[in-house]
């Protein structure tokens, strides 16, 4: 059995030291921690105590494309929230959805030789930010955003969340169900849309192709998207929107058109919002898990940064469907 005496004469450092980094009782240079852990890993040394040491200061860049909305607001809560607990510091970075911004937040996290990165990516990220983060081999954890099997992810499904909630539409009579889509190209986007698809199918209603609309995933996008929906000849009698921005966007065009909710239209989203059971009538909604997301994340990055060579992760956290009067039901699926 690998003691911590073996571990030191392998690191070239006193009893002492090893002892001081498995139990964390005295402060070790960095250059130091590293050789213990060399060893200790080199020797099959294995002591939770010694894995929880190697992330212990972790310094974790963040990208995403916005501080500001309420997801990844949230979302950053849950990573804060986790760092002060792990002893983690973070940097964050936003992209806007550019792709060249988010190279730059990349190579600047490189730069500073963080120890590893948790991000959003962009829809031109295979081209952009990729290749340096796995030329790096920088730990990396994907967020919201599922791309590459290579890398850590933590997601929702959403596809089977998507297909339930246009379910419920249907049980409410509707047949005529129109969907205001995200930015295409985004890895949420199309399953989501599929998710729209199947429920229709499952009853076999063709989908109109005037009744999905791009909303690009913002707040213009989806009154935009609102605005053309309801200008058809034969409008929809529900809408089924794909993310929360959209969403703000929609309800800002249906109070300008006097369109009543449900009356008139019925809607239900994905995402759910901190007002969506506040504002009457209250937003069905697809709830998302967004502060356990970013916890989730920074503890399977941590997990890697300890064992890099372990095979990486995909964790789906569950979703919830929040049953509002936005739909037609009072205030409960009825």
């Amino acid at each position: 059995m690998v003691s911590m005496t073996d571990v030191a004469r392998a690191a070239g450092v006193s009893l002492a030291t090893v002892s001081h980094v498995v139990n964390r009782t005295r402060s070790v240079s960095r250059p130091t921690l590293d050789k213990v852990f060399e060893a200790a890993e080199l020797l099959g040394f294995d002591d939770e105590r010694l894995t929880s040491a190697r992330t212990r200061g972790a310094t974790v860049g963040v990208i995403v494309p916005s501080a500001g909305s309420p997801y990844f607001g949230e979302l950053l809560e849950g990573l804060s929230g986790e760092a002060r607990r792990m002893d983690a510091a973070i940097m964050l970075m936003t992209t806007e959805e550019d792709p060249t911004l988010e190279r730059r937040a990349v190579e600047t996290f490189l730069a500073r030789r963080v120890d590893g990165i948790i991000m959003t990516p962009t829809r031109e990220w295979v081209d952009h930010s990729r290749p340096a983060l796995l030329h790096s081999g920088t730990p990396c954890v994907l967020v919201d955003r599922l791309e590459d099997r290579r890398f850590d992810q933590v997601g929702c499904e959403g596809t089977a969340a998507a297909e339930r909630i246009v379910h419920h539409l249907l049980r409410h009579g509707h047949t005529r169900i129109a969907m205001i889509r995200g930015l295409s190209g985004v890895a949420t986007t199309r399953p989501r849309e599929d998710g729209y698809r199947r429920a229709l199918s499952s009853r076999r209603i063709a989908v109109d192709p005037g009744y999905v609309v791009d909303g690009l995933g913002t707040v213009r996008g989806g009154q935009l998207a609102t605005e053309q929906l309801m200008a058809l000849p034969r409008p929809p009698s529900a809408v089924f929107v794909a993310n929360n921005n959209m969403t703000m966007g929609m309800l800002a065009a249906l109070r300008r058109l006097l369109i009543r909710i449900p009356q008139d239209l019925a809607v239900a989203a994905f995402d759910d919002l901190e007002w969506s059971d506040i504002v009457r009538p209250g937003i069905t909604s697809i709830a998302q898990p967004f502060h356990a997301m970013g916890s989730q994340a920074l503890q399977i990055l941590l997990q890697r940064i300890a064992n890099p060579g372990s095979p990486a992760r995909k964790v789906l956290l569950p979703t919830s469907l929040e049953f509002r009067e936005s739909c037609g039901c009072p205030d409960h699926p009825g």
